[in-house]
């Protein structure tokens, strides 16, 4: 069975899933317990790396603060599993569901079975596309976060010199804001270089892989621009073994590693993240919503640069 043969069978078991619903009767919000209601809250992410895990924990123990179930499921980057997930929220008759879309398009089918369930959705993290409802989207600009760390290398680079660019699961929307990011900051830098954008597939080794054959092939090499913390500090330790401390290296997190990094001058800078705190803010927003609180449709969580100058003023969160 083909990719797009399983996505259409997922899709037509949730919209099985939603008729029944309807056929039983209407939905209502919040389970008695004790005379009160307890609020039952879907929460689909993915847990394939220690950021995710720590949005997790933020969620959970918001959730736990505020008397509300929280039912966490591990999508695994995967836009197919991630459906079914959603015909398992359907079926749960959950109060809402925060979502982080494994991809930007596939998930847009999602949320509007959601939306036919009558199941609020708050987007968590990752953007969605055009074409569905949801009641507002929590978490960092990815966009703009990249910007940061795009700045940060620019500036450091003295605004010119050849940079690669280690990308992670192509389509997501991290990956796609992140490379929209630097592209837009070098317009404004037009003497720094792209030469090559590197595929890694959130796998280390393949990072350090490829940075050994481009440390060859680019001897003038400046920069290295890596779509997340974990990628640049790999980078930054085959440079620095190939004795090229000379190259400017940042990436997107915040990690307490990389902060760590550096101040050790391994790497340059990153932009920092908070997923604990996405976490929560997205437990808050499901409960404030749904005791019929107005919303605005955006709430950012900001994502300020951290450099040599100011490390020692942050603690990472993962």
């Amino acid at each position: 069975m083909t990719l797009v043969e399983s996505f259409r069978k997922v899709l037509a078991i949730a919209a099985a899933a939603t008729c029944l619903l309807a056929a039983n009767g209407c939905r209502q919000r919040g389970a008695e317990s004790g005379g009160e209601k307890t609020y039952q809250i879907g929460f689909l992410m993915t847990l394939d790396h220690p950021y995710w895990q720590n949005m997790r924990l933020g969620a959970k123990d918001e959730a736990r603060k505020l008397g509300v179930e929280v039912t966490i499921l591990n999508a695994k980057e995967d836009p197919v599993l991630q459906i079914q997930q959603i015909s398992d929220m359907i079926a749960r008759q959950v109060d809402l569901v925060c979502l982080v879309p494994m991809k930007e398009r596939p998930l847009v089918r999602g949320v509007q079975i959601l939306n036919r369930a009558d199941i609020p959705v708050i987007i968590v993290n990752r953007q969605i596309g055009a074409g569905c409802e949801y009641v507002c989207y929590t978490g960092t600009d990815t966009y703009a976060g990249a910007v940061v760390s795009a700045e940060i290398l620019a500036e450091a680079m003295g605004g010119e010199g050849q940079i690669v660019e280690f990308h992670q699961h192509l389509g997501t929307g991290p990956e796609v804001a992140r490379s929209k990011a630097l592209r837009d900051v070098l317009k404004g830098h037009p003497d720094i270089k792209p030469v090559a954008r590197i595929p890694h597939k959130g796998e280390i080794t393949t990072v350090k892989t490829e940075m050994q054959t481009l440390l060859q092939k680019y001897p003038d090499l400046a920069g290295v621009y890596a779509h997340g913390d974990v990628f640049a500090i790999a980078a930054g330790e085959v440079a620095r073994n190939a004795g090229r401390n000379d190259i400017k290296i940042v990436g997107m997190g915040g990690s307490r590693r990389m902060i760590e990094e550096i101040k050790k001058k391994v790497v340059t800078g990153t932009s920092y993240q908070r997923p604990e705190e996405e976490g929560r803010s997205a437990i808050r927003l499901a409960v404030r919503y749904l005791k019929d609180e107005k919303l605005e449709k955006s709430y950012p969580i900001d994502c300020p640069p951290i450099t040599a100058e100011n490390a020692h003023q942050f603690k990472g969160q993962f």
